[in-house]
């Protein structure tokens, strides 16, 4: 199975570099034919600098586009300096600097300022022509610059960031980029007021109308640039985005119809012309393309770019700060608590019972001079002597007779024996309770800095915030009859859509009708809610329709046939989020019941309220320790799914190996740790895999054998229900006459949802 994953691996990124490599010739060559007041454009160097490795088929794209338009000696000067900057970064030997922003656009700046000096001097020009030459090369140097700054945020952050000086580098691009494709020589239509209307209806979609006017005014600045004779008439863009953007709310069709009428009055009111009758065919042609652009890949598009952060997301960003801040503050605190406790413990393990009877009884004696000199000897006998005591609780005289016959103070020594075993047994039973408070305190620290920490990862999800739609869908909850509303309106750091509204009474409404509204008015196509109700706030979590879905089917059978040790509970912590706790109590019937019962239900309330899953088994482990005097432990064996991400994560504390059953193989996933309850730190195994369309993911209790499991090769082809049901028989087939243990078995078959099916 490895081998024929790591071959289609080989193949797939054979095909992906195939792929780089025709892309990066092809916008070479259309970059070849651009032009900046007239002048040939050097952003295909440009291109071939960002290519990475595909710098030679940059080039030959470049110079067939010079061949074709008979511009081959203009294209001197961009066609040395790809290859001298393709050279350099080839037997560079150092790789830190082949992406540094600062490196690259000084080595591409360089290389063309070279060769256009080189040009001017070889085939002598006027003076226009030449400054023309250095401000290209300057262009190409800024655009490089900014190209790869871009990209390193956008690596980091997953997103096209637009705030700050990323907005203005993102601005400066997407100029660029319309200069570029302006230039194409298609005399029927122009591409860049095409491009620049498709992105100005699809910004008056994301941002309303501040977006389309702004993506209006850059566009014009685009055309201006490479052709100032267009620009006339694309002036009217900025307009027609501000004002269609008033009719977002109407839906796409009647955005596209308000912008082309606004567009053909202002193309009439500024005087037909001979670019008239092509601005409009470019218009039409750019608003044609939005409609049939499919809906779900503009809202993927979207979710890529986020804007200007608002008071909101910097709140959330100080609060996920804050709370880090103070789950460190807490982590120090217990760091230095645990520091204590180990030079305590050092100290008292220095301060034996025989040390104190020898500072009271030997220190002011006449021979204490003479018995020093025996110190091994004198040592070993006071050893011998406090075994004595500690393991009768008495000393006698014959007893100090015996191991110390010279000693001249037998009987004070014996008499200080008995006396300060009393208080040193006293001592050390405080010290013990000291010692498990410190331990108990260091364990609410713990718990208290996860808790922390989940809330700070929690806030930290939140990629933006959308004010006006939250204000929205208050107003909503508030029309219904639901006074005190929270709602907020974000995208996750999984670019998905979600809604959570917080009320203070239980939904009684259409939950369909709800989700149907919500939907509607945000513009996502919505599941329906995960509601947690806790005292008499609901919180009701609703998120777009992921993009897998899971199929969970369960067999369980008690070794008595009454009680069984395992529990376990299937529930949605969110609609794109799904968990599966299976627990084992120790031992069989009612009393293993409870423990597993008390556990599977915690770990339940602990997640739906927000923790992570490292989090509830730290506090299911220490509150299993402190239930009671009698030993009470429990497995824990806990599975989230992930559907918008595609991922699987487990968590396991003495439980069972789980099995990921794909492509006719199975592999085994953890079951190396201690079951929760046993030590104050129980480390649980922790592990996460990728997701794919058909996986089968088995979990199951102790009561199953591997062997059992792996049976799971034999149903290639079944669903969930047949699975465990095929499982189960096999189960309870092997342990007839055998080890009798309680049987538990938990299949989920994930499908990916089709995107139709949204």
């Amino acid at each position: 199975m490895e081998k024929i994953r790591h071959t289609a691996k080989f193949h797939t990124s054979g095909k992906t570099n195939v792929l780089m490599a025709v892309l990066s010739a092809a916008a070479a060559f259309a970059a070849s034919f651009g032009k900046i007041l007239g002048f040939p454009s050097s952003m295909n160097v440009a291109v071939a600098v960002l290519s990475g490795t595909n710098v030679i088929p940059a080039f030959l794209g470049s110079a067939l586009a010079y061949f074709v338009s008979g511009t081959f000696s203009e294209g001197i000067v961009q066609l040395c300096a790809i290859l001298v900057i393709g050279a350099v970064r080839l037997v560079m030997p150092s790789a830190d600097h082949k992406d540094d922003p600062v490196f690259v656009s000084l080595l591409t700046t360089g290389a063309m300022l070279l060769f256009s000096c080189v040009m001017s001097v070889a085939m002598p020009s006027d003076t226009y022509t030449a400054s023309l030459r250095m401000i290209s090369s300057l262009m190409c140097g800024c655009v490089v610059f900014i190209a790869l700054t871009v990209k390193r945020q956008r690596n980091r952050s997953g997103v096209f960031d637009l705030t700050g000086i990323n907005g203005v580098f993102t601005a400066i691009l997407y100029i660029m980029f319309i200069s570029t494709i302006t230039a194409a020589p298609l005399h029927v239509v122009n591409l860049g007021r095409i491009a620049g209307t498709l992105f100005m209806l699809m910004a008056v979609r994301k941002y309303r109308n501040i977006g389309g006017a702004v993506v209006g005014a850059l566009t014009t600045c685009g055309v201006l640039l490479c052709a100032p004779s267009l620009a006339r008439n694309t002036l009217l863009l900025a307009t027609s985005g501000l004002i269609c953007g008033a009719f977002l709310q109407f839906g796409s069709l009647v955005i596209v119809f308000v912008f082309l009428a606004v567009s053909l009055v202002s193309l009439v009111a500024m005087g037909v012309n001979g670019d008239t009758f092509s601005m409009f065919a470019d218009l039409l042609i750019g608003s044609v393309l939005f409609i049939a652009l499919p809906v779900p890949v503009i809202k993927r598009v979207a979710k890529k770019v986020v804007g200007v952060k608002n008071s909101v997301d910097l709140v959330g960003q100080t609060t996920s700060s804050k709370l880090n801040m103070a789950s460190r503050t807490l982590g120090g605190i217990r760091g230095q608590l645990t520091m204590v406790t180990a030079a305590i413990d050092k100290r008292s393990k220095e301060a034996t019972l025989s040390k104190r009877v020898r500072s009271v009884v030997c220190t002011d004696c006449d021979m204490y001079s003479v018995c020093s000199k025996r110190c091994v000897q004198l040592d070993d006998s006071f050893s011998k002597l406090e075994s004595i005591v500690c393991t009768y609780n008495n000393l006698s005289l014959d007893d100090v007779e015996k191991h110390l016959g010279g000693c001249v103070r037998k009987s004070l020594l014996c008499k200080s024996f008995n006396e300060l075993y009393t208080d040193f047994v006293a001592e050390r039973a405080d010290s013990m309770r000291v010692r498990e408070m410190r331990e108990f305190l260091s364990e609410q620290l713990s718990s208290m800095e996860d808790i922390l920490s989940d809330l700070s990862f929690r806030a930290g999800q939140v990629r933006s915030v959308d004010p006006q739609l939250s204000a929205r869908v208050r107003e909503h909850f508030s029309n219904l009859g639901y006074p005190n509303v929270k709602a907020c309106v974000y995208i996750d750091e999984n670019l998905c859509q979600r809604v959570d509204v917080f009320i203070t009474a239980q939904f009684r409404g259409d939950l369909v009708r709800l989700t149907a509204t919500l939907s509607e008015m945000i513009d996502y196509d919505l599941d329906m809610p995960v509601i947690v109700k806790v005292d008499n706030i609901t919180r009701m979590s609703f998120a777009e329709i992921p993009k897998f879905t899971v199929d969970i089917k369960s067999f369980s059978a008690s070794s008595s046939g009454e009680y069984s040790g395992d529990s376990f509970e299937v529930f949605d912590s969110s609609v794109n989020e799904k968990y599966i706790v299976l627990s084992d109590g120790m031992g069989t019937g009612k009393r293993a019941r409870l423990d597993s019962l008390f556990s599977v239900s915690l770990v339940t309330r602990l997640i739906r309220s927000g923790m992570s899953m490292q989090t509830a088994h730290r506090l299911i482990n220490s509150m299993l320790r402190v239930k009671g005097w009698e030993e009470s432990f429990a497995t824990l064996d806990i599975m989230r799914l992930e559907l918008n991400g595609g991922t699987v994560q487990f968590l396991k504390s003495g439980a069972a190996q789980s099995f990921l059953f794909r492509d006719g193989g199975l592999k085994a996933i953890g079951g190396q740790a201690f079951p929760a309850g046993i030590l104050a730190e129980c480390t649980p195994d922790v592990s996460e895999l990728k997701l794919f369309d058909g996986d089968v993911l088995l979990m199951t209790s102790d009561g199953v054998e591997d062997a059992t499991a792996r049976e799971i090769l034999r149903c290639n082809g079944m669903n969930a229900q047949e699975i465990v049901t095929a499982l189960g028989a096999k189960a309870l087939a092997q342990r007839t006459g055998g080890r009798r243990d309680d049987i538990t078995i938990i299949a989920a078959k994930i499908f990916l949802r089709d995107e139709n099916e949204k």
